[in-house]
C-alpha cells in the first residue's frame, strides 16, 4: 500500500513539475504539456535575483519534495538512500523542465533540497528521541 502512495505522488508531482502553466493547473485545474525536443540554453539555471523568484512556487516545491521525501522514507528507511534518491529525482526533474517550455532554476533546486531535509531531519530527531527515551532510565 505504501508503493501505492509513492507512486500516486510521483505522477502528482510530474503532473505539477510537467505541466505548461502551471497557474492554470493550479487555478482552472487546466493540465497541458508542451514538449521541445531542443530547449533553449537559457532555460537552464539562469541568474536572477531572489526577490523575483516565486514564492508559490518555492513553496510547492518544498512541499512537493517533502511529501516525496516522507513516502519514500517509509517505503525505504534508510536515511543515506532515501537522500540519495530525493536529491538526484529532484536534479532530473529540474533538468527535465526545460523540455516541457518550463526552465531549470537553482531556487527551485534549493527549494526541493530543504523540502527533502527537512524531512529526514525530522525522521533523524525522532529517530534520535526514541533512542533516548528507551536508554533513559525509569524513575519509579
Amino acid at each position: 500500500m505504501k508503493q501505492i502512495g509513492l507512486t500516486l505522488w510521483v505522477i502528482v508531482m510530474c503532473i505539477g513539475l510537467f505541466t505548461n502553466n502551471v497557474a492554470a493547473f493550479f487555478i482552472e485545474g487546466n493540465i497541458s504539456f508542451y514538449i521541445d525536443p531542443n530547449p533553449s540554453a537559457v532555460l537552464y539555471f539562469p541568474a536572477y535575483p531572489l526577490i523575483q523568484a516565486s514564492a508559490f512556487e518555492l513553496t510547492g516545491h518544498a512541499l512537493m519534495f517533502a511529501v516525496f521525501t516522507y513516502l519514500l522514507f517509509k517505503n525505504i528507511p534508510r536515511f543515506t538512500l532515501t537522500l540519495v534518491i530525493s536529491i538526484l529525482f529532484a536534479i532530473i526533474t529540474e533538468l527535465l523542465q526545460p523540455f516541457f517550455g518550463r526552465g531549470a532554476d537553482w531556487y527551485d533546486l534549493g527549494a526541493d533540497f530543504i523540502g527533502i531535509n527537512c524531512v529526514l531531519l525530522f525522521f533523524y530527531i525522532e529517530k534520535i528521541s526514541a533512542r533516548s527515551s528507551i536508554s533513559a532510565p525509569k524513575n519509579n
